[in-house]
């Protein structure tokens, strides 16, 4: 699914349409100019096997609206697809096969439709272990055909979990403790567990909005960190649809947490509200 690093970025979640320009510069990543249009209840509705997008008519309107912000124009751009479309694990990938062959072996024979409409994407992290994602293709289509009928060029297709990982897992936290990411979607949120550059648990939920979130996503924390086997108290990182709301609720409570995101903008705070933003790097 990845090609190319092209430096233009478009996101679809189940709220939204979103995209910037990423650019590097002596200090870090800075994105430049990040714009958002919302979509009405009900428009995109992030499933891994039935269709995603609802009402074509208006995504393609609010990508037109995105591109227009973003001066897009002809250049190519990296579509982002939103989390809760795949099935991710975390898998220890024996020598002799490849983590595409090995998630065909683990994954797909247990996914609700047929294993040759599953398309697999890969995050990898060092010799013999992986993230591993699998897609049914139709739903990739479903947003590809959008995008295209929006007048945008695609030169790469990446999922955001995944794009999020990859750059959270470059910004290690802290030496020697165990950090744990919180990776929020409109729809669904993963959870990753990792210390000393090694990622020990992976974990993928639906959202449940509402006035208890924080204290059930506070527990969700916990469980994985007592998974990851550290449950004295993680480092925890928060990114994405909601994390500055998120951070603001648990800190009120007396918690501890930081957004996931540093960069050289002067708007570094809010780049955490989208999760993507580690496609950048």
């Amino acid at each position: 699914m990845r090609r190319s690093r092209p430096r233009l970025f478009v996101a679809l979640d189940a709220g939204s349409v979103s995209g910037g320009a990423g650019a590097r510069s002596g200090g870090g990543v800075r994105l430049a100019s990040p714009a958002r249009v919302p979509l009405g209840p009900g428009a995109l509705a992030p499933s891994p096997f039935a269709p995603n997008v609802a009402r074509p008519g208006e995504v393609a309107d609010a990508l037109r609206e995105l591109a227009r912000a973003l001066r897009i124009g002809p250049e190519p751009v990296c579509l982002l697809l939103p989390d809760g479309i795949a099935r991710l694990a975390l898998l220890e990938v024996p020598a002799d096969v490849t983590p595409e062959e090995y998630a065909r072996f683990r994954i797909v024979p247990g996914l609700p439709y047929p294993a040759e409409e599953a398309v697999i994407d890969v995050l990898p992290l060092g010799p013999g272990r992986a993230v591993v994602a699998a897609v049914r293709r139709s739903v990739i289509e479903g947003y590809e055909a959008v995008a295209e009928q929006a007048g945008l060029v695609q030169d790469r297709l990446d999922l955001t979990p995944l794009a999020a990982l990859s750059g959270l897992l470059r910004q290690p936290g802290d030496a020697g403790g165990l950090t744990v990411d919180v990776v929020l979607g409109d729809a669904a949120f993963c959870l990753a567990a990792h210390q000393d550059g090694v990622l020990r648990a992976l974990r993928n939920r639906r959202r449940d909005p509402g006035p208890d979130e924080p204290r059930r996503l506070a527990e969700e924390v916990q469980r994985t960190s007592v998974l990851a086997g550290d449950g004295a108290g993680p480092h925890v990182r928060v990114v994405g649809a909601g994390a500055g709301d998120l951070l603001a609720s648990w800190r009120a409570n007396g918690g501890t947490a930081e957004p996931g995101w540093r960069s050289e903008s002067a708007e570094a705070g809010s780049e955490s509200e989208l999760a993507w933003f580690g496609a950048t790097d």
